[in-house]
């Protein structure tokens, strides 16, 4: 089925971009149905090829999953403001599963991210928080399960691939550390994120390719010789849009943003990186429970 009044789409067939939406995200009908504000039967009638959804419908769709046209392909928005309404949300959370004294993943016996939630963990407002109560994954009895929804809905709409700041692959024949010593002796303000910078002992990790935070990634890498790498490879330098460089935690002499920031860039970075962030979440759950 056709998209409606919209000319540069009007080839598009509704039914195959619904249904790769809905794959791509994991979410069932009555799910997307709720993130849409939307009924259930509108979302059933397009998959069948029964309706042709005008363009403020599939609008509608795009925005509560993060995703936009790019020619005839279906890509994610770059849309970095879900990654901030998750963050507001799992922050307090996954932090009951830290010690309170030293920044890493250690549960605590006494701070378990299992049940109800403390009442100092507030529910975020917002189109994004909007969309996840709809669906019920943002509420006071939230489960793992949840967590995970609402950090995937996240990371789909806020790929890293896809956001519009400037970002630089470069080389690390040193490693990330050699890179970040290189960076921290130039003077240049970073932070780490992604995967590596979730882990328990980060700033002794030797494997993995992180991304690094910086202010003018390209400028940066030609002022400090940086030789580029391919694309997927080497280290990503990514351009800052969301305070990235405003919160950061100092460890092992390394600048690091929040762990439950570097999850959710994860959940928005390449490869397995969301599947490697999702067994994160999960692991820290269950340990803590």
């Amino acid at each position: 089925m056709r998209i409606r009044k919209r000319k540069e789409v009007a080839d598009m067939d509704a039914t195959e971009i619904v249904k790769k939406i809905r794959a791509v995200s994991g979410i069932t009908r009555k799910e997307l149905a709720q993130l849409a504000d939307v009924s259930p039967s509108t979302i059933s009638r397009i998959e069948r090829g029964q309706m042709d959804p005008t363009w403020r419908t599939m609008q509608k769709i795009f925005a509560a999953t993060g995703y936009q046209l790019n020619g005839t392909s279906v890509v994610s928005s770059g849309d970095t403001s879900a990654i901030q309404a998750a963050n507001a949300y799992l922050a307090p959370i996954l932090q009951r599963a830290y010690s309170p004294e030293v920044e890493t993943l250690q549960p605590t016996a006494t701070t378990k991210p299992a049940g109800p939630l403390p009442t100092e963990v507030k529910i975020p407002t917002g189109a994004w928080s909007d969309r996840w109560k709809r669906t019920e994954w943002l509420r006071d009895s939230a489960g793992v399960d949840d967590l995970v929804a609402i950090a995937v809905n996240a990371g789909n709409a806020g790929k890293v691939a896809r956001r519009h700041g400037a970002r630089v692959p470069v080389e690390i024949p040193r490693g990330w550390r050699g890179l970040v010593d290189q960076l921290g002796k130039a003077g240049v303000d970073y932070a780490v994120s992604g995967i590596v910078a979730t882990w328990e002992e980060r700033s002794d990790a030797q494997a993995g390719a992180p991304l690094i935070y910086v202010r003018d990634p390209r400028g940066m890498a030609q002022r400090i010789g940086l030789e580029r790498a391919r694309p997927g490879q080497g280290v990503l330098l990514l351009e800052p849009m969301s305070g990235e460089l405003d919160d950061v935690e100092n460890e092992g002499g390394i600048r690091f943003v929040p762990r439950s920031r570097a999850l959710l860039d994860a959940f928005s970075g390449p490869g397995r990186d969301p599947d490697k962030a999702e067994d994160m979440l999960r692991a820290l759950w269950e340990d803590a429970s």
